[in-house]
Order: C-alpha cells, then sequence, then structure tokens
C-alpha cells in the first residue's frame, strides 16, 4: 500500500445503520458466503478509547486557598495539607499524560506555577510552588480576603492560552481537572440583590446585603463560564471538583436566617462542583484529608461511539456505479487519462497537492504551486492521515489536525472527493434532492450530487451495526520493559491491580502472578512464539472463566536477551462497543502505482471510527481508523480470499497530534 492510501480515511453515520432494505440474494449465500470476487464484506467489533488507557493529555490545576484565618492558625498548623497534595503532584508527575499547574487565592490569585508557559510537569517547580501555598497571605483590601471569582477567573485565562497554542486535533482529547481546595467563606461575597431580576424590586428590597446563596449562584456561574470557554474552544472537556476543609468556627448563638459558616461555604463549593460536573468533598478535620481525596483523575470524561463507515478509496462513486480510480485522489483513471494526468500518481507535479485538490481550488496539477503555508511542510506530509496532504487542507481552508472540520461527522476527504460541504455542515442535506441525504449517500458509498436510484438498488454497501453500549471490562496497561511479549485477553477472573511476568531467558519460559496470589503459576515455554496462555498459581480448570490466567502473544526476535521481572498492572477500561458487518464493498481492476510498492488490482478499503466527548456529539471528535487492502484480479480472483474478512479491534489506530513547533503555528 502506499503511504498515501494507507493512511487515508472514510468515515460514516451510524444514523443509518441498514438504510437499504434491498436483498443480497444475487451476491451472498444465506451463511453470507461470496459469490462474487469483486465483492468484499467486512465484519469485526470497533470500540471507543478509554481516555486512561489511550493516555489523552490531562491538564491538572491545583486552586488552593492560602487565605490566611482559621485554616492556618488551627485547623492544619502543621501543613498536612501541603503534604498531601505533594504527594499527589509526586504520582501526578509520573504520568507522561499529565501536566499541572499551582494557583493560590487569597484577596488576589496568583498562578505559582510553572514560572514560565502554562503547565509543567517538572516535581521541581511545582513542590516549590506549594511551599509557597502553605505561607498565608493578607487581604488585598477590606473584604477582599478569599475571592472564589477571581480565582475561577484567572483559572480560565490560564486554560484559554493553553487551548490558543494548541491544534485542533489535540485539543479535543485534552481534559482539564481543577482541583480546588477552599478553607472558608468568599470575601467579597456576592450582594444577594445580585441574583435578582433587574425589574424585581421587591427580591431587591429584600435581599440587600451579602449573602452566602447569592455567591453559591454565582460562583456555580463562573464555573460554568469555564466549562463553556473549554468546549467552545475545542477542548476536550473540564472535570471541576471541590475539596472543603472546614476550617471555620461555628457561630453560638447562630443569628436568625443564617446556616452555620462551613455549611454555607458547602453551599458554595457543592454548586461550583456541580457546575463543573465534579465532585464534592468535606472534611471537617485535616486528618481525613489526604492523598486519597485528590485520587481523582481517573474520573474522566468518557468517549462515545459516533460514525462507522467504509470506503474502497479506490472506487469513485457516479450515478451509475463505482469507477475506477487507481491513485485514490478523486479523478477517475479515465477523468486523469482525459486531463493528461497521471492516473497512477495522485499529485502529478509532486508539489504536496493532490490532483484533484488542485483542480477544485483553482491551482495548476501541472507545476509546482508554491503557496507559502506549505514552504515549512515536509512533502506529501497528512498528520491526521485522513488521505489530505496538510498541503491539501491549508488549500481548501480546512483543518489540518482535525479529520471533520466542520463537526457534521463526514470526514474532510469524502466531502471533498464527494462534492459536499466540508467547511458546513451539511451532511443531514439532500443536495441532489433524490430522497437520501448526503451524509446517508456518503455512508452507502454512493453519489450525493446526483440522482442516482439505481445506484442505490445494486451498489451501496449493505450495512448491520449493533450498538453493545458502554462496556467495562479487563485491560492490562503496555509492558515497558519485556519486549516481545503483549498482553492480548484475560479471563474475567484476573484480579484488577499489580501482577508480575516472569521470563526465564535461558529457559525461554513465561510465568504469570496474580495480583491477588503469593505466587507465580507453572513456566510457560515461549520458544515457538504465537499466542501462549498464562496461568497463575491459584487457576484449576474447574474454575472456567472465573479462574486467573491471562493471554500473551510472543514475537521471539523481541524477546529479552536476560531474564527479566516486570510488574503488569490490569486495570478496568469502559468503552462504548459496536459490532458491525458490511457488505457489499465493490473491488475495482486498480493499475499498478507509481510508488512500486502498490501493484495491480490493490484497492485500499479503509473503515473509519469516530468519536465525540460525552454530551457533545457534534463537535469533532478523536478517530480510529483501519486500512484493509484487498488485491483483485479479474474476474475471479481476488487476496485475501476469504468471504468475510474480519477487523480486530487492534487494527483500527488513532493517529498522534504533534504540537507545533515554532514557525510551523
Amino acid at each position: 500500500m502506499s503511504a498515501r492510501l494507507r493512511n487515508a480515511v472514510i468515515l460514516a453515520l451510524t444514523a443509518v445503520l441498514a438504510s437499504s432494505s434491498c436483498t443480497d440474494t444475487t451476491l451472498y449465500s444465506q451463511d453470507g458466503a461470496r459469490k462474487q470476487a469483486d465483492r468484499v464484506t467486512l465484519a469485526g467489533r470497533v470500540c471507543s478509547e478509554d481516555p486512561v488507557e489511550a493516555q489523552f493529555p490531562i491538564r491538572v490545576i491545583l486552586l488552593i486557598d492560602q487565605a490566611a484565618g482559621p485554616l492556618f492558625a488551627g485547623f492544619d498548623p502543621g501543613s498536612e495539607r501541603i503534604n498531601s497534595l505533594r504527594d499527589f503532584v509526586q504520582t501526578a508527575t509520573a504520568g507522561r499524560e499529565n501536566q499541572l499547574a499551582v494557583i493560590g487565592y487569597s484577596g488576589q490569585p496568583r498562578k505559582h506555577a510553572p514560572v514560565e508557559g502554562n503547565f509543567t510537569r517538572n516535581p521541581g517547580e511545582l513542590h516549590a510552588a506549594l511551599a509557597q501555598i502553605g505561607n498565608p497571605t493578607g487581604c488585598a483590601a477590606d473584604d477582599q480576603c478569599r475571592d472564589y471569582r477571581q480565582a475561577i477567573g484567572l483559572t480560565r485565562s490560564l486554560i484559554e492560552g493553553d487551548l490558543a497554542t494548541m491544534p485542533a486535533g489535540l485539543r479535543v482529547i485534552t481534559q482539564y481537572v481543577v482541583i480546588m481546595v477552599n478553607a472558608g467563606p468568599a470575601q467579597p461575597m456576592a450582594d444577594g440583590e445580585d441574583c435578582c431580576a433587574p425589574n424585581d424590586l421587591q427580591c431587591i428590597e429584600q435581599n440587600a446585603g451579602p449573602s452566602p446563596a447569592c455567591e453559591a449562584q454565582k460562583a456555580g456561574e463562573e464555573v460554568a463560564r469555564l466549562r463553556d470557554v473549554i468546549s467552545q474552544m475545542g477542548g476536550g472537556g473540564l472535570k471541576f471538583h471541590a475539596i472543603q476543609l472546614a476550617a471555620e468556627p461555628n457561630l453560638d448563638p447562630l443569628p436568625d436566617g443564617r446556616r452555620q459558616p462551613n455549611d454555607e461555604v458547602q453551599q458554595a463549593m457543592e454548586a461550583m462542583a456541580f457546575a463543573g460536573r465534579g465532585e464534592f468533598q468535606r472534611f471537617n478535620t485535616i486528618g481525613g484529608f489526604g492523598y486519597s481525596a485528590l485520587n481523582l483523575l481517573g474520573l474522566r470524561i468518557v468517549m462515545h461511539a459516533k460514525l462507522l463507515i467504509a470506503a474502497n478509496m479506490n472506487a469513485k462513486p457516479t450515478p451509475n456505479g463505482p469507477v475506477v480510480d487507481s491513485d485514490g485522489d478523486g479523478l477517475s483513471d479515465i477523468e486523469e487519462e482525459k486531463l493528461g494526468l497521471s492516473p497512477t500518481n495522485p499529485d502529478t507535479d509532486g508539489d504536496g497537492i493532490t490532483d484533484f485538490v488542485e483542480i477544485l481550488t483553482g491551482l495548476n496539477p501541472f507545476a509546482a504551486d508554491a503557496l507559502a503555508a506549505c514552504s515549512l511542510l515536509a512533502p506529501g506530509r497528512d498528520v491526521t492521515a485522513d488521505g489530505l496532504t496538510d498541503c491539501d487542507n491549508y488549500a481548501l481552508g480546512t483543518e489540518p489536525s482535525l479529520v471533520d472540520s466542520d463537526g457534521d461527522g463526514i470526514p474532510d476527504i469524502l466531502e471533498v472527493l464527494y462534492g459536499t460541504d466540508y467547511l458546513n455542515p451539511d451532511a443531514h442535506l439532500d443536495s441532489d434532492s433524490d430522497g437520501v441525504s448526503n451524509g446517508d449517500e456518503i455512508i452507502q458509498h454512493t453519489d450525493p450530487r446526483s440522482v442516482d436510484t439505481n445506484a442505490h438498488l445494486s451498489h451501496s454497501y449493505r450495512y448491520e451495526i449493533e450498538d453493545e453500549g458502554f462496556v467495562t471490562e479487563l485491560f492490562a496497561a503496555n509492558l515497558r520493559q519485556m519486549t516481545g511479549v503483549r498482553v492480548t485477553d484475560m479471563s474475567p477472573g484476573t484480579t484488577p491491580g499489580v501482577g508480575v511476568l516472569r521470563f526465564n531467558a535461558a529457559a525461554q519460559t513465561l510465568s504469570w502472578q496474580d495480583a491477588n496470589d503469593t505466587r507465580a503459576g507453572e513456566p510457560v515455554s515461549v520458544e515457538r512464539g504465537g499466542v501462549v496462555e498464562l496461568q497463575s498459581a491459584s487457576y484449576a480448570p474447574i474454575q472456567g472463566e472465573d479462574g486467573r490466567r491471562i493471554f500473551v502473544e510472543i514475537t521471539l526476535i523481541d524477546l529479552p536477551p536476560a531474564d527479566l521481572v516486570e510488574p503488569l498492572r490490569i486495570v478496568y477500561r469502559r468503552r462504548h462497543c459496536l459490532s458491525y458487518t458490511i457488505r457489499n464493498i465493490r473491488l475495482m481492476p486498480t493499475r499498478e502505482l507509481d510508488d512500486g510498492i502498490n501493484p495491480a488490482g490493490t484497492n485500499n478499503i479503509m473503515l473509519f471510527f469516530a468519536q465525540a466527548p460525552e454530551g457533545r456529539l457534534d463537535i469533532p471528535g478523536p478517530f480510529r481508523m483501519a486500512s484493509i487492502p484487498v488485491v483483485y484480479d479479474p474476474p475471479d480472483r481476488r487476496t485475501p480470499d476469504d468471504a468475510i474478512i474480519w477487523v480486530s479491534d487492534d487494527e483500527f489506530v488513532r493517529p498522534r497530534i504533534p504540537m507545533p513547533r515554532p514557525g510551523l503555528e
């Protein structure tokens, strides 16, 4: 497969799971076996990514109260909270996906770390900031001693600046976590009349003066504004956790109409946690506050399955059915021959802009075009692996780091090739007025620009998709030292926690010790490679699925040269899964490409799986994709020759979007 074709992408709306009611009796037998070599069926299971397993980036803001008062004087004179925060920082910075910032607040908020930039993984800098947090800070002015809303405002500015430095494709998987540790009431506190409607004179008259209830409302609104900013800028989401250290002394006697100060603080903090979709915790003594209270990074925003589509990149839809596009550039072989372009090279002039994009944007496909935005890019660079080069994206005005710039669920590459609007959502429209929406036509691999009823009947793809919903299952973290060993599966009886793998180099054996066992099971030979079952010491066949065992895939050439013992972490993951069968994918008699890699008959079938953060299915989310090469030798041979080609979840990959280097933004 050529690099460009291998990286091409195609997408789909799962809204049309079985949009055609036509039968496949001329193509498939009752058991689904292939009857024609120029048709292929794909089947498998694909799941959204668990953000923890996938190591989506996390930005953590420690928002810490350092206002002078009871917190320092009597509640926590030994600064135990600072020690707990240090433990949290030490653990959090061990994760490569985590970066942190520390903000202290009293009368005025201040970012203590990092000194430069927005976030850091430098534990020394973060520990130094916590040392400063351990010192009380006085009021900035009369009754300006602990300003919640200014602290949240500084947090918002920090996050806005961070998002502004990221490419859009990285923003959407980056989650922000704010952990607010607060000990006292807001000062200044909102006046009750601030929460009245402008024309509600009775409310204004009855609620004059500081109001804890109004402060709770205003603080919650400030957090909601922060959440909305992250959403509007394309961030992955916000979790705002509020931890209350109930340091305020009780009032005795309690004035009429008042609650105890700590209860009033709780009201505000609960409102902030609710608005930020986070957790609230209250500690009445410092002894209850420890690292476990801060262990909140596992509470992540989950990814939903959004779209799945298959597309043969070498079969261009037309009103009369698909035609050959050997180089997959969007121009059929016949069209390229008529124009004098190469049907076996997607970029005839070699300028990094594919032939069809050059024609679409009014550039010259016969001579290299010098676009300023492309001058620093490597020719053919495609950071999203979506089939559009980065230079294509600049020419079209699409976002190079996103697969779907307009968020309508249709990847840019297909919108460009099929002639729909790649800059504005139009999947629900019916551009050719044939009764089938643009999105449905792209899913079925028909032409959204023409009335092609006959093509729908005979050439459209047939989807059977089962939505399994969210599935919680065990998975193993990647091994860091034991090369040549990959955990592929484990029994439901495997214990979540840290087990141990032991490799004996001389004997070429592996053994497994479950997290709940005191010793390893019998060593198993791995000298033949392939998939091997490893049983822990407590395993017995009568236990069935409840027994403790794992399965590993062995690559002999990569095994360690010496004995090795490595811990293996087993945890739960939660993913949204789809099982699918996609039939009637037509193969084309393509030509051999100029790259010398793709022989005649190569068809690049792409599966494109779109994900989206919970509650935000209308935004451009991360994609996973699989490339399935099939070689068709007409009239009656193809490779692979399976009646159904099974695609595993592991074959779907998500492109890694790098942070831009200076000069390349």
